[in-house]
């Protein structure tokens, strides 16, 4: 539909092209421009009031003026929680159905005092007219005649409400319908009452509202709402993982693979002569490998004599305790717990034949000692029975010497009496008291030789008594010295074994051999002297960095690394995972007077594999070692700029 370039007003009379809406409405702001195309009609305004352009939008009131509050609101001027809350304007059938009400029941409603609109310059009529924008019109040009009647002296609404008294009377505000009930409410709901029938404009309706009007009744597309809605969920997403998602927080370090143990130089303390050598230089050997043998008859026989003595000695002891106990020895039956006990080591093969021999050595021995211990108590126990026996004949000759010196005394006495008498030989008595007197002395000598008997039988019970203790304190005696020589033979079987397993040379670690400097077989070795040297081949790898005094505050010892060598690309070949095994306690200064903290890495293999394939690190490859040291959300790293230069600016003098 092709928009006229120029309309007529009531009047008849032509418009200006350049006509801007709401610039003759004597307010300090205009109005919205009306579209291109689109001239305003004015209508006639009786009392020099100028009309309101055609299809603008009105101009608000002057918000300015103090307006008293309202309960449930601070502010009249501020606008309601719901316009829809409004009464519609009118009451025609069209109110509320998205479309302008009927023109006719509105005009019905004011109808009886459409002459009190004439003094206000409210052309009745022309709203009258089923034409578009003809009620916004008049309801444009009633509000212009309530803000013209506008006393200083008053509040708008007041001003509003005058006016509108006026127009409908007292009481009229039933009949009004929509219209008093927005001017009841204020500005703000006269506003949306006003707006309210633009909301469900017809695409030809809009072709008579301004832009703001029309802006807003049409209706965004779906896809372009989808697409809003879309976008802002993305950038909601987004952020959540930023604050979700964490990333590794490290301290990079620059630095050079270094062998993680030196040249291994091969000797032998005690030297000898050399019997073989079993490598040969370039070769690579296993930790535990033999490379060369020295003759070891010296040594081998020393440790042999020193397990004899050992064995021995153990057994030996078996044996005397036994003979202190009167008990016949037991040896063990189970020799590889006993050999691990005594020597440290389980029985060979080559040993059980010297074990039975000591045994049976210890047996014989065991056996020996008793017969002649034996044989000796038994000579000192006859002689005690001798002298026991001795004892009993001296006491029963005592008792008869005694039962004799009774019966001469008795016959001495009787003989006596007849002598008296004369009745028996003097000579005879004589002999008979010479018969006393020797029985009496036999006597004396019994009674003397008795007690040195017994005391002949106490010393011979005595030195059956004292060889038993003197074997006893003989054979602890022997039992002591054994086991001295026992542990002094331990102790010396550890060294000896040691010269023994020392005249095989073995590689301390998987290495290579580097150079062999003795390889004559029989040549004489002399004490400490190198025979070859080895370079090892580790499992794994040592890395010294440097690491900045700045970046060094959060390293412990113990955290993980990522070891990139320069050699290969990281983002082919991968790197090395290892651990933070040291950090130095100072700062270093290198030759450009720069200061660092030397740390040490301990890589978990000792080459990168790609492709089932083993690409070796050498010592001196240039690597850079990224140190974990915490976690962090990528947020946090959006933020830091920001929190960094909150926490510093503003603070210059």
């Amino acid at each position: 539909m092709q928009l006229p370039q120029k309309t007529m007003d009531m009047t008849g009379a032509e418009s200006q092209p350049e006509h801007k809406a709401g610039a003759q409405c004597g307010t300090s702001k205009p109005d919205v421009l009306l579209p291109p195309g689109m001239e305003p009609s004015v209508f006639p305004q009786p009392g020099g009031m100028p009309g309101m352009p055609f299809g603008s939008h009105f101009s608000r009131p002057n918000i300015d003026a103090p307006l008293p509050s309202m309960p449930g609101s601070d502010n009249m001027l501020e606008p309601a929680a719901d316009f829809g809350a409004a009464a519609p304007l009118g009451s025609g059938p069209d109110a509320g159905a998205g479309r302008l009400p009927d023109l006719d029941a509105l005009m019905a409603d004011l109808g009886q005092n459409a002459g009190d609109m004439q003094p206000m310059g409210l052309d009745a009529a022309a709203a009258k007219k089923k034409e578009p924008g003809n009620l916004e019109l008049f309801l444009r040009q009633l509000l212009r005649g309530g803000e013209h009647e506008q006393r200083p002296d008053k509040s708008l609404k007041q001003s509003l409400h005058e006016t509108v008294d006026r127009i409908l009377g007292k009481g009229g505000q039933q009949g009004a319908g929509g219209m008093a009930n927005a001017l009841q409410q204020g500005t703000p709901g006269l506003f949306a009452a006003m707006d309210a029938p633009l909301r469900g404009l017809t695409p030809d309706d809009i072709l008579f509202a301004n832009e703001v009007d029309a802006a807003l009744a049409r209706r965004p597309k779906f896809g372009v709402r989808a697409l809003s809605i879309s976008v802002a969920a993305f950038f909601l997403c987004l952020i959540i993982w930023a604050a979700v998602a964490s990333v590794d927080e490290v301290t990079h370090a620059e630095g050079s693979v270094v062998g993680s143990q030196r040249t291994q130089t091969i000797q032998n303390l005690e030297g000898g002569i050399l019997r073989a050598v079993l490598v040969h230089e370039g070769q690579i050997v296993d930790k535990g490998a033999v490379l060369a043998q020295l003759d070891n008859e010296m040594a081998e026989s020393a440790y042999r004599d020193a397990v004899n003595k050992a064995m021995e000695n153990s057994l030996a002891i078996i044996r005397l305790e036994a003979e202190i106990k009167g008990d016949k020895p037991v040896f063990p039956e189970n020799f590889d717990m006993w050999a691990e006990k005594v020597i440290g080591r389980r029985v060979e093969a080559g040993m059980l034949g010297r074990i039975h021999q000591i045994i049976q050595d210890q047996e014989n021995a065991w056996h020996s000692r008793r017969e002649q211990l034996n044989a000796e108590i038994d000579v000192l126990q006859s002689q005690y029975v001798q002298r026991l026996h001795d004892v009993e004949e001296l006491t029963a000759r005592k008792v008869q010497l005694d039962r004799s010196l009774e019966l001469s005394i008795e016959q001495k006495n009787t003989a006596y009496a007849l002598v008296q008498r004369n009745n028996f030989s003097k000579l005879e008595y004589l002999g008979m008291q010479q018969k006393v007197v020797e029985l009496q002395g036999q006597i004396d000598s019994l009674a003397a030789t008795i007690p040195k008997a017994k005391a002949a039988a106490d010393e011979s019970k005595q030195r059956i008594a004292s060889r038993r203790a003197e074997q006893i304190a003989a054979v602890t005696d022997e039992i002591n010295k054994r086991r001295q020589e026992l542990n002094s033979l331990r102790e010396n079987l550890s060294a000896g074994r040691d010269r023994v397993t020392r005249t095989e040379l073995r590689a301390p670690v998987r290495s290579t051999v580097k150079q062999i400097y003795i390889s004559t077989v029989g040549g004489v070795v002399k004490p400490g002297e190198p025979i070859m040297d080895l370079v090892p081949l580790d499992d794994t790898l040592v890395v010294e960095a440097k690491v900045k005094p700045q970046d060094v505050a959060f390293l412990r010892p113990g955290q993980n690394v990522m070891v990139k060598v320069s050699a290969y690309d990281f983002s082919i070949y991968g790197g090395i995972e290892g651990k933070l095994e040291s950090i130095s306690a100072d700062t270093i200064e290198d030759k450009r007077g720069e200061h660092f903290y030397l740390v040490k890495i301990r890589t978990q293999k000792n080459a990168i594999v790609y492709h089932n394939e083993s690409l070796p690190i050498m010592p001196g490859m240039v690597v850079t070692a990224d140190i974990m040291i915490g976690k962090k959300t990528v947020l946090d790293y959006l933020l830091k700029p920001i929190l960094k230069a909150k926490q510093n600016a503003l603070r210059e003098r």
